[in-house]
């Protein structure tokens, strides 16, 4: 009860200040609405789309003479047909109509790389992606194409962890190739089934090459044009998505600054010493200050979460995702808070809570990219970005936004849940050290 009491009686301190009001509440509403509107050329649709060549690998695991080998031995043991499928290179298909077209090239730059040396590329960052083309794969591909019968064959596609706009895209192109592949086979199979119901009989199979080559021609005019790539599960985003992440975690640090002033208004005010005399405990304080600041935060992440959903129309996304990283944040920022308090307190003047609002906050803004996205930013700052916590915080309610899974974010949730933590023990050492300093004082006096 006490600690409620606590914080009923900060809220109302807080809410009924009309300053405060302005810069936590309704600021980085109006912020939000003005760049949104005024940045939106700054986030380009994909019509407007430049895409850099993207870097990949190409592992072969197979053998071709050896699966070329037994596939013309199964036709020859188990059919009984002499059918060697040379007329029909799936490796060809695949390097020279498929990844050597016109429309794919504008999109990748292909290299064919052993397993282990395309993994080292992959770590070190000079590629984007690899595709790993299975065991047997030149064998599977010729019974698809060349048999009514169907082998699965696993491509796999590794991507580069922060590279997966890249990766997604990568994606979707093979994604082109496989779509086509299967028409082609389809296309096939309704061949045989004919052959086989006019008792064509062999005729059907010692034409099939010929047949063959006309269908693989559809590969090589396979148009994979840039508006065609869907990115499953994403979407892009846009500058209402962006600004609105971006004054979210810029102004919740706000609430840390007020509430870095609350310990010393309490002590200015002798509201703290009447705390002391009524049997408060110190622990009692700083568990009201830290829910404070923690309520303060997650209001102003509900309101503008409501306010861009409805007025800016963002798609959030995952609610479960959102309400468990706002949270999370909100107990970062209640942390920070109490560490600002603590140390506010410890000096006995508003400076250091002055210096955060005026300086700290606007400093963890450009880091953190809630001014102007990382992207454009140099790469000095990118990297120091992991510093900030409206930062991370970003980063993942815009992965959010773009679809990604709560497990996607689970690393930066963690972050954000430690960095609390930590803020919030540093800041209780730090008052009771203070406490305790001046309780010793004060006996020496009284001595």
């Amino acid at each position: 009860m006490k600690v409620i009491s606590i914080i009923i009686k900060d809220l109302k301190t807080v809410l009924s200040d009309k300053q405060a009001i302005i810069v936590t509440m309704l600021m980085p509403v109006i912020l939000m609405t003005i760049l949104s509107m005024a940045l939106k050329g700054s986030f380009i649709s994909s019509d407007d789309v430049v895409i850099e060549e993207i870097k990949i690998a190409v592992v072969k695991k197979y053998d071709e003479i050896a699966d070329s080998q037994i596939f013309a031995k199964t036709m020859e043991e188990r059919l009984d047909i002499a059918l060697t499928g040379d007329e029909i290179n799936p490796e060809e298909i695949f390097f020279e109509d498929f990844l050597g077209s016109e429309e794919v090239l504008k999109l990748i730059n292909y290299r064919v790389e052993e397993e282990e040396k395309a993994m080292e590329l992959l770590a070190q960052g000079e590629i984007s992606a690899m595709i790993i083309l299975p065991e047997k794969y030149i064998y599977n591909m010729k019974i698809n194409l060349l048999t009514p019968f169907r082998n699965n064959v696993d491509v796999r596609i590794l991507t580069h962890p922060d590279r997966t706009i890249d990766g997604e895209i990568v994606a979707s192109v093979m994604e082109a190739y496989t779509n086509t592949m299967s028409s082609i086979i389809i296309g096939k199979n309704v061949l045989i089934e004919s052959a086989s119901a006019n008792d064509i009989g062999g005729d059907g199979f010692d034409n099939i090459d010929e047949v063959m080559e006309g269908m693989t021609d559809l590969v090589e005019g396979m148009n994979v044009n840039i508006e065609n790539i869907a990115v499953h599960g994403r979407q892009s985003i846009t500058s209402s998505d962006y600004y609105a992440v971006a004054m979210i975690t810029m102004f919740i640090l706000y609430a840390a600054g007020q509430g870095g002033r609350m310990l010393l208004e309490e002590k200015d005010n002798q509201t703290y010493q009447r705390m002391v005399i009524a049997d408060i405990s110190k622990t009692h304080i700083l568990a009201g200050k830290f829910f404070t600041i923690f309520l303060i935060a997650s209001i102003q992440i509900t309101i503008m979460l409501l306010y861009s959903y409805f007025a800016l129309k963002v798609k959030w996304g995952d609610l479960s995702s959102i309400v468990v990283l706002s949270v999370t944040s909100a107990f970062a920022v209640a942390g920070l808070g109490i560490f600002i308090a603590s140390f506010t307190y410890r000096a006995g003047n508003y400076r250091i809570a002055n210096l955060f609002e005026n300086v700290i906050i606007q400093v963890m803004a450009l880091l953190g990219g809630s001014f102007f996205p990382l992207d454009l930013m140099p790469e000095i700052i990118q990297k120091l970005s992991f510093i900030s916590l409206n930062g991370i915080a970003l980063k993942s309610y815009l992965k959010i936004i773009l679809g990604y899974s709560f497990a996607d974010i689970s690393s930066n949730v963690l972050i954000l849940a430690l960095t609390g933590s930590l803020f919030t023990i540093a800041g209780i050492i730090i008052f009771n050290k203070e406490v305790a300093e001046n309780a010793k004082h004060c006996k020496v006096k009284t001595a």
